[in-house]
């Protein structure tokens, strides 16, 4: 009879134990509605957030603005989260030290609205990807939208031919960061970095540090 009682009490125990864990968990992802990115955020596949889950995904949303409550660490518990900027229609946002994704809804047209999503590692300079999707998180065409920069894009027009050969076979792996800035897209190019400094001499008068691009129902046209 005492055993018995024992394992009811330790059961009671448990199933007490589990209800709060359960409540704590709901306290966590209650669905407050959310609209707009941070909607997106919320249903994103895993695709790109894969280390972050639903309930962490909600408490950041709900933590933002807390300076109390600023960091998460993430679901590999390898590295904190930051939430740095959110509005309706755009969200920064460090998912580790070295990882920073960028996203914005871009209206394509008065039915249709993309999303765009600029991901940047450090490693340790920085170099980005730059995606798009609908807003059910399907993949769409990225020469669609945009005509990816690369190295080329750095070189002045004018630039003498030999000289231009001699920067592109040298530069094997051009790390180009993007940043959003309103209604422009901001692509660079550290090659000073790349080349540590004194060799950069050569072809600093045939470079440039930043290409921009316009944005304009979801299309980057490049400034010329």
């Amino acid at each position: 009879m005492r055993s018995f009682l024992k394992i009811s009490i330790l059961a009671a125990v448990m199933m007490l134990s589990l209800q709060v864990k359960a409540q704590t968990v709901t306290d966590v992802i209650e669905p407050i509605t959310y609209n707009g990115i941070s909607k997106l955020f919320i249903e994103e596949k895993g695709e790109i957030f894969n280390s972050l889950s639903l309930a962490t995904r909600y408490t950041l949303l709900n933590n933002y603005g807390k300076e109390s409550k600023k960091d998460v660490v993430n679901d590999l518990e390898t590295s904190e989260t930051h939430l740095l900027k959110l509005n309706d229609d755009y969200m920064l946002i460090a998912t580790s030290s070295a990882r920073t994704v960028e996203m914005k809804m871009l209206p394509k047209s008065k039915k249709d609205t993309v999303v765009v999503v600029i991901e940047t590692v450090a490693m340790p300079y920085k170099d980005s990807r730059i995606t798009f999707y609908d807003t059910k998180w399907n993949h769409l065409a990225t020469d669609e939208f945009i005509t990816p920069p690369t190295i080329d894009d750095f070189i002045v027009p004018k630039a003498p031919q030999q000289l231009r050969e001699e920067l592109k076979s040298a530069v094997y792996f051009a790390m180009i960061e993007m940043k959003l800035e309103d209604d422009t897209l901001v692509a660079q190019c550290n090659l000073e970095d790349f080349f540590l400094g004194e060799s950069f001499t050569r072809y600093s008068s045939i470079v440039t540090k930043k290409v921009v691009y316009d944005i304009k129902k979801a299309k980057f046209k490049k400034v010329k």
